[in-house]
């Protein structure tokens, strides 16, 4: 196995969910690496198709930066989801259907994005290495400080833009009080699998604190990461907690250039400070740091 067989229990509980979750005849995950050239299906599962796996591999290579998906010569749905785990291997996740089953649909994909990033942080890390926060299944903050540091350092090789994004969620603690834990913990899985879905297969997400979030982002600007903000705050992901309403988040922005002197820890400070400048004017919006904020409910922007 191209991965290593430390993680294979881990691995095969993750892809046995998926394909009960799915209703999939079978999924594979594929390296693509040069390494792996010779046996790119390092793990299978279910009624295993050369053929079908043949067509994922092409859609990963076609569309590496998104999921895709076809019909088969018999009329088998193929989905493919990529991902490039560090240090910038490329590879994915295919699944498929019986011949003649339903198509795919937007919550088939945004499934595939949030399991394909699970499979991505325990691959490329390790469950023996990484923490992996047990609610959402994300990654901690430590191992988010390190890999971005890694990012970081290939952006300055590479004379690129990257940046933290950062998202905090209003009043967590009145809805745990008011609403019980159980529906506090439903807010963070629900927030964690709308960040895994929205992401790029190059992004880094985790949870870095009680109710707090953040991504890394390579080549993205601040201008980019606001709209990616503007289009976050105006989501409704929260419609099956009571009270949903009230249910708001707060999110900073810290872009940083090639070979800056601001480390990921520097960014992590600005975009806390940016966030908790919305949080304290309503929250429900979201500010660049050492910018003006832009909140939904007041329109305006710096």
């Amino acid at each position: 196995m191209p991965f290593g067989d430390d993680y294979d229990g881990s691995i095969v509980s993750v892809l046995e969910q998926l394909r009960l979750t799915a209703d999939l005849e079978g999924l594979a995950m594929l390296d693509l690496s040069d390494d792996a050239a010779d046996a790119p299906v390092a793990y299978s599962l279910g009624n295993d198709e050369p053929r079908t796996t043949a067509i994922g591999q092409t859609l990963l290579t076609s569309s590496p930066g998104r999921p895709s998906h076809t019909l088969g010569a018999d009329a088998r749905p193929i989905l493919a989801c990529p991902w490039v785990l560090p240090p910038a291997r490329p590879g994915g996740l295919v699944m498929w259907r019986a011949p003649g089953s339903r198509r795919w649909t937007d919550a088939d994909h945004d499934l595939a994005a949030s399991v394909a990033m699970l499979l991505r942080t325990i691959v490329g890390s390790g469950m023996g290495q990484v923490g992996i926060d047990r609610l959402t299944g994300l990654p901690n903050r430590r191992w988010f400080l390190d890999e971005a540091d890694r990012h970081i350092d290939r952006l300055d090789q590479d004379a690129m833009t990257g940046t933290l994004f950062l998202v905090d969620i209003d009043e967590l603690r009145r809805i745990n009080l008011t609403l019980g834990r159980a529906y506090g913990d439903r807010v963070l899985v629900r927030m964690a699998n709308q960040l895994r879905a929205m992401v790029r297969p190059t992004d880094v997400v985790a949870r870095v604190g009680a109710d707090e979030f953040a991504i890394w982002q390579d080549g993205m600007d601040h201008l980019t990461a606001a709209e990616r903000a503007e289009a976050l705050c105006g989501r409704q992901i929260f419609q099956d907690v009571p009270d949903s309403r009230g249910v708001t988040f707060s999110i900073g922005i810290a872009s940083r250039r090639a070979n800056s002197a601001d480390d990921i820890r520097t960014l992590l400070r600005r975009a806390h400070m940016a966030a908790r400048d919305v949080k304290s004017k309503g929250g429900g919006g979201w500010r660049v740091s050492h910018s003006e904020p832009m909140s939904r409910k007041s329109g305006s922007s710096a």
